[in-house]
């Protein structure tokens, strides 16, 4: 009897928790508290994941022949570290972490838009400020990361390098792949976040989840997103890296790109990288929500002093 009366108690006390902190005055953060947290969140997941990112792009920058179908990412992130070292799984790292006030936007913005209209609006308004921001610096990170002479050159040499080749359109260049593939990526991973929250707060309530790893839940709540978001853009992502590191003058559009990749693998060749990417997006996910929402707290516990 003492064991179901625990058990039947748990669920009821978790509720008269949430009742009692949802009566009191939640402490809001500043939007400059947010951008901070957001970079924050963004570095740190950025650098944790940096190493399967770079075997994503060099999987799939391989040709769509039977040696790319033979190559897997173990081997190949061991073929990579005795030809070129460790530091090549953190190539890129540079742009990479400059695209963080891209992140700090959509960071700040997103909670104030959820408030003010439906969520597939907000990601995608936030969404696509980010993408845009970003979009030059996401160019040159993949560069970098396919390896060849990009690999060692900087920043600014190859951003000063594309915008001679081709202006302003050399800057932005895979810019629409960028957004074909970004865009849907964030809608459908806030979407899949929430519902995956949703589901583990009633496993919570209904006392076959712990209330009490509410932060846990959440993180599995994000790596759900992110794995089911990431499978459903890889071919945008596989046409985005081929149109981003292709150098040339002559104008390439993301149709012809998909045309090229679907004639040398067919379309399984549309989803190469994506075990790397399913390694890397549920950890950056998972990264990414438990440093933003340190950091918040943080902020929250000193704006309420």
């Amino acid at each position: 009897k003492k064991k179901n009366l625990r058990r039947t108690a748990m669920p009821s006390a978790f509720i008269l928790l949430v009742a009692v902190r949802g009566a009191l005055p939640v402490q809001e953060t500043f939007a400059w508290q947010r951008a901070i947290a957001g970079m924050c969140a963004y570095c740190t997941a950025t650098v944790i994941a940096s190493p399967v990112d770079v075997v994503k792009t060099r999987m799939q920058m391989l040709p769509g022949t039977g040696e790319r179908q033979e190559v897997r990412a173990l081997p190949l992130a061991l073929t990579m570290l005795k030809k070129e070292g460790w530091q090549v799984f953190f190539s890129g790292i540079g742009p990479a972490l400059a695209m963080a006030p891209a992140a700090m936007v959509q960071y700040t913005l997103m909670d104030p838009l959820r408030k003010a209209m439906p969520l597939f609006l907000a990601a995608v308004i936030a969404g696509g400020l980010d993408i845009t921001i970003k979009c030059p610096c996401d160019s040159v990170k993949t560069r970098m990361q396919g390896g060849s002479s990009a690999a060692s050159a900087s920043v600014s040499s190859l951003l000063r390098e594309a915008w001679k080749e081709n202006g302003i359109r050399g800057l932005w260049k895979g810019y629409g792949a960028t957004m074909l593939r970004d865009l849907p990526y964030l809608v459908i991973k806030w979407l899949t976040y929430t519902q995956a929250q949703s589901l583990l707060t009633a496993l919570s309530l209904s006392g076959k989840l712990d209330p009490s790893f509410s932060s846990v839940n959440n993180l599995f709540a994000g790596a759900i997103a992110g794995a089911v978001a990431a499978t459903a853009v890889t071919p945008a992502d596989v046409i985005k890296t081929r149109l981003q590191v292709l150098r040339t003058k002559q104008r390439t559009s993301a149709f012809l790109v998909f045309r090229q990749i679907v004639a040398e693998g067919r379309l399984p060749a549309l989803f190469s990288g994506l075990g790397p990417r399913l390694m890397r997006i549920p950890l950056y996910t998972a990264v990414t929500l438990a440093t933003f929402d340190f950091v918040k707290d943080v902020f929250q516990a000193a704006n309420s002093r």
